[in-house]
């Protein structure tokens, strides 16, 4: 299939395709005599690996190490001893991510709680003032703060009980 045909089934732009390929998430494609690139079906299955991902939250490093994983998997697929390694690497990568996504939930949450306060008033919609506006200000640091002591992530050195 030709980059048109790849990037409208897996739903990205051609210019999308041809940044993969610079990145090396994607092959470099052959090419037809006329100088067309031409895909197969596990580029197809590759891009869309690589827009799971995305959604998922991992950064473009992380989805290469990830694929670079699957096609060290399918090399040493009689390797029990390297496939493992790979594999605890991959979910290393997952739990670190989840990890960051639980960070952010939190930090969500405290965010959450002051523009709800501000919303929920009474005649708050007829203030005809922005809401954003009427948010009481937090200490620079606090809200980071808070979040990370939420999630238990709070990485400011404790002090040493004597």
């Amino acid at each position: 299939m030709r980059i048109g045909e790849l990037s409208a089934k897996a739903g990205v732009n051609v210019q999308t395709i041809r940044f993969y390929e610079r990145e090396k998430l994607l092959r470099k494609p052959l090419r037809t005599a006329s100088g067309y690139r031409t895909f197969e079906e596990t580029d197809l299955e590759r891009v869309r690996f690589i827009k799971d991902s995305q959604q998922l939250g991992f950064s473009l490093k992380e989805i290469k190490e990830l694929l670079e994983i699957h096609e060290s998997a399918k090399s040493f697929a009689g390797s029990r001893r390297a496939n493992s390694k790979e594999w605890e690497k991959a979910f290393r990568i997952a739990r670190d991510r989840l990890a960051l996504i639980n960070q952010k939930i939190e930090f969500l949450k405290v965010l959450k709680k002051p523009l709800a306060a501000v919303l929920e008033q009474p005649g708050a919609e007829k203030a005809m003032v922005c809401p954003a506006s009427l948010m009481a200000r937090p200490e620079a640091g606090q809200i980071r703060r808070r979040a990370q002591s939420a999630n238990g992530t709070d990485s400011r050195p404790r002090k040493k009980s004597a």
